[in-house]
């Protein structure tokens, strides 16, 4: 259940940040187009392919760490190199690095602070040491360098 959650968040995250994108580097925003739709869809199925390329690994704390470099890092970049498509967005290559890499990492922590609360009041069982959540955001920063390593040349390129 809590990935289903994550993963509608991830989907949630394409919309705000294709304002946001667009409001901090063009000072105005950005009607959506029908490219949306088919973004959402490789949000959903890079979210899902994380999932299960995971959940087929049999050393649970390497399944965790691919989770949050795939499912983290790499989606959260996917996420980011689709709203500059999808909204046209004249970013140089540079900008857009930095800035995804920034909102990425930002998503991390979020998800482990969020983490830590269910863990905390809800009594849900998400890391049995604080040094996991030191692993989980070191594999969503491997995760996003890799992803961004691999998306940036194609910023902005016909």
């Amino acid at each position: 259940m809590y990935l289903l959650i994550i993963t509608a968040g991830l989907c949630l995250t394409y919309f705000v940040l294709y304002f946001l994108f667009s409001i901090f580097f063009k000072n105005s925003t950005t009607v959506l187009n029908s490219k949306a739709m088919v973004s959402v869809l490789y949000i959903v199925l890079g979210s899902f392919l994380s999932y299960v390329v995971s959940t087929n690994i049999s050393n649970l704390q390497l399944a965790n760490r691919v989770l949050h470099a795939l499912g983290g890092g790499a989606v959260g970049m996917l996420i980011c190199f689709l709203v500059v498509r999808d909204s046209k967005l004249k970013i140089n290559r540079f900008q857009f690095f930095v800035f995804s890499f920034l909102i990425v990492m930002t998503l991390g922590i979020a998800n482990e602070t969020i983490e830590y609360f269910l863990q905390t009041y809800a009594h849900y069982i998400f890391a049995p040491t604080p040094t996991d959540t030191w692993l989980d955001l070191i594999s969503n920063l491997t995760g996003a360098l890799a992803a961004g390593v691999i998306l940036t040349p194609f910023v902005n390129k016909k």
